[in-house]
């Protein structure tokens, strides 16, 4: 089979990521998705960790299209992503930064809901 095809089946949402237009000022957003298809089309098939990575980044990119307070909160951090001098891989750090402050997006904004008794 062929490799981007391969790659392909790892993304589920690379159409309607590639579909989506930003705003005009939404500069972020375009830099964001040329990120996600540098980035995809470059692994390594065979190293299972760039594999779940790119599933991860594929779900997140989608999330970041849909969910409006997502696309907010990310275009905020992304500009304090910070990457060490001595980085081998400037876009692999760039992308491990863009997955951690999902986590931390989903870390924090989802709740605890306690059912309680009516007495």
């Amino acid at each position: 089979m062929d490799r981007n095809k391969q790659i392909l089946e790892y993304c589920p949402n690379f159409y309607k990521i590639l579909d989506f237009t930003p705003y005009e000022d939404d500069k972020i957003s375009d830099k964001l998705i040329k990120l996600y298809q540098k980035y995809i089309f470059r692994i390594d098939i065979n190293d299972p960790e760039d594999v779940e990575s790119v599933k991860q980044l594929d779900k997140v990119v989608s999330k970041y299209i849909d969910d409006y307070m997502f696309r907010k909160e990310m275009q905020k951090q992304i500009l304090n992503i910070k990457v060490r001098r001595d980085a081998k891989d400037l876009l692999k750090e760039i992308i491990k930064s863009i997955l951690r402050i999902f986590d931390n997006y989903e870390e924090y904004t989802t709740r605890v809901i306690y059912i309680s008794r009516w007495i």
